[in-house]
């Protein structure tokens, strides 16, 4: 997979992911492998940031609507910030079968959420107050896993907005504060150790910044149809499997 082909899948991503409130981290940094970046010091790092792009551009259209919980997003967003740097020295500990093993594990955490969410699982119906401390343990779960394997984590952060009571389009736009602050944490931790190739790098930021536009204002419009969802789920299940055969063929 060449640079401009990781792009396409990229910028598809992007929008796919931005209807549904997630980053993209979570097929970026398979994306990224996949094409030639080594995953520890490349692939992650740069799903990082992407991820983080994404979200981040996402967010303004998103806080222009009004959908966006700063006072309840916050708490989320800095116990994320704090966390994702202590996955990434995690991460720099692990041999790269170990990274491999539990990004497929977390990306078939994603599949089951995603698959639960589709089948119709609860709803938010407004906006709740309080729980700090459920919060603040969410944000640093977030982190950690963000900053461990090059992720946004939303799939962990929706469930939890939509378990505190949170509408969906709220739970989305609230995702987008969390994980835009994790990501760019999760990044800073790992720049000393950062080995990109930067013209696939500015290709990819490019069709994120073309993708979050995109999904963004599909999402404000009401627009997730069925099909984005299931084939999300699929679409899920599948990298895990192979990423999951991946590892196993290295501890091999």
């Amino acid at each position: 997979m060449n640079a401009a082909i990781a792009a396409l899948a990229i910028l598809v991503v992007s929008s796919v992911f931005v209807v549904l409130g997630l980053g993209g981290g979570i097929l970026f940094v398979p994306i990224l492998h996949w094409a030639g970046f080594d995953l520890k010091t490349a692939a992650i790092p740069l799903g990082l940031l992407l991820n983080g792009l994404n979200t981040a551009l996402a967010l303004g259209p998103y806080a222009r609507e009004g959908l966006v919980d700063w006072k309840g997003g916050w708490p989320m967003a800095i116990a994320a910030a704090v966390a994702a740097p202590l996955g990434a020295v995690v991460q720099k500990a692990l041999p790269a079968e170990a990274v491999l093993a539990l990004f497929a594990a977390a990306v078939a955490a994603a599949a089951l959420r995603a698959a639960r969410s589709a089948r119709g699982g609860r709803k938010g119906t407004a906006r709740p107050e309080g729980r700090m401390a459920y919060r603040i343990c969410v944000g640093a779960a977030v982190g950690f896993v963000g900053g461990l394997l090059g992720i946004g984590a939303g799939f962990l952060v929706i469930p939890a907005l939509l378990a505190m009571g949170y509408a969906p389009r709220e739970t989305a736009a609230t995702t987008a504060l969390v994980v835009t602050v994790c990501s760019f944490a999760g990044v800073v931790a790992y720049l000393p150790h950062m080995e990109l190739p930067w013209l696939p790098a500015v290709l990819a930021a490019a069709a994120v910044v073309a993708g979050s536009q995109l999904g963004s204002r599909l999402m404000i419009r009401g627009a997730k149809p069925a099909w984005i969802a299931w084939g999300y789920v699929a679409i899920l299940a599948a990298i895990a499997v192979k990423l999951a055969g991946e590892a196993i063929a290295a501890f091999g």
